[in-house]
């Protein structure tokens, strides 16, 4: 899963990463709004996904989630030597998660005999762009980031697609072309997030009574994505599903977030599953909500840190940590790349369904103190496909 990240999200750094977070738009303020669903449900009843529940297409999504995948997604092999030699630009956004990025797609390069070379972005449009404009100085082989939307750095992209670098990006709404040459985790993905979360809720509440909170970022394209998947998977199976957002400013986290969202719980009684746009915004939350009284809140979100995982070890509220895995996203744009610089096809790299999700749950959680990837053996998986044994 995405670990070890101080990491947004650890935005999810992002994918996704806290970058994104400030796209024109990110407001100062938060705002909370409900909305009804409308749709075709199932009228059994149970819970915790044992079968023949409220919501059995839910269940049966669910077990499959849960089940930790052993493929990486990719078959073909790259076919042909991989040059050695490349030079790498990685656009690395000024929060600890992107660092963590920046190491796994590291040890990937260097088995590729390739060197990575990291551009501060910090945390603004000025900074990002201007990482864009090194980037464009620097002529590398290709430029790799995750979590910056294409409308942030539209002019510098074009300038570096008439000097013929491949762009690939990582965990944005953007679809690759015109000047993007590839993206990992897209829109597609961020669709399947809020599907899964939402399945994983329906299979354990087992109610038809049920309102469900999404805490997400304003500005921050991914998290919209993922919260209208979710919403719209609770209107497919449960006409009588609630849903309450709180959209929360990018300046908030690392400050009185958690607040926030104890407040959000308070004033919404009805409100015991939420789900929380990722795992930076989990931080610090079980302390707030004890503060305030909130007993029966049970929490989902994308991907897990070292910061979050103790509470799902512990049973402190967070009950699931869905998402794709970091170490094997960041080595399929590695895979891309590799398949780009030897004449090779990539399109399968860039179907967002074959990545390995994963719902961790705390009967699954393999640690808390260590990073972890969803499939055990990627690295031999990629290896083969690399032509490297």
């Amino acid at each position: 899963m995405r670990f070890l990240r101080g990491r947004v999200h650890g935005l999810f750094v992002i994918g996704a990463c806290v970058a994104a977070l400030v796209v024109a738009g990110c407001g100062g303020s938060d705002d909370t709004t409900s909305s009804g669903t409308s749709g075709a449900g199932s009228t059994a009843g149970s819970t915790e996904a044992e079968g023949g529940g409220a919501f059995p297409a839910a269940e049966k999504a669910n077990a499959e989630n849960e089940k930790r995948p052993t493929s990486i997604g990719l078959t073909k092999p790259v076919g042909k030597p991989i040059p050695k030699g490349k030079v790498i630009d990685f656009i690395q956004c000024g929060v600890p998660a992107c660092e963590t990025e920046r190491q796994i797609l590291e040890e990937a390069t260097d088995l590729l005999g390739w060197k990575l070379k990291s551009i501060d972005a910090g945390v603004t449009p000025e900074e990002i762009k201007a990482a864009y404009q090194q980037a464009i100085n620097d002529r590398p082989d290709a430029v790799l980031s995750s979590g910056n939307p294409r409308a942030l750095y539209e002019q510098e992209l074009q300038q570096l697609a008439k000097l013929e670098i491949p762009v690939v990006q990582a965990f944005v709404g953007d679809e690759p072309g015109n000047g993007l040459t590839g993206v990992v985790g897209g829109p597609k993905a961020s669709e399947h997030e809020g599907k899964g979360m939402a399945d994983f809720i329906l299979s354990h509440a087992g109610s038809e009574d049920l309102t469900v909170g999404q805490v997400y970022v304003n500005g921050f394209e991914t998290t919209v994505i993922v919260a209208e998947s979710l919403k719209k998977e609770l209107e497919a199976q449960c006409p009588s599903c609630e849903t309450k957002d709180l959209v929360v400013p990018v300046a908030s986290i690392g400050s009185d977030l958690p607040q926030r969202v104890a407040s959000f719980f308070t004033s919404n009684p009805n409100v015991e599953w939420a789900s929380i746009a990722y795992s930076d915004l989990v931080v610090g939350l079980p302390t707030a909500l004890k503060g305030a009284g909130v007993e029966n809140a049970k929490l989902v979100t994308l991907n897990l840190n070292t910061a979050i995982a103790p509470y799902m070890e512990k049973g402190e509220y967070l009950e699931l940590g869905f998402d794709v895995s970091f170490p094997e996203a960041y080595w399929r744009e590695i895979d891309l790349l590799a398949r780009l610089f030897t004449g090779q096809p990539y399109e399968e790299d860039l179907d967002d369904s074959t990545l390995p999700y994963w719902a961790v749950t705390a009967e699954t959680l393999p640690s808390t103190t260590e990073e972890f990837p969803a499939v055990v053996d990627y690295e031999e998986q990629y290896k083969k496909l690399w032509g490297l044994g």
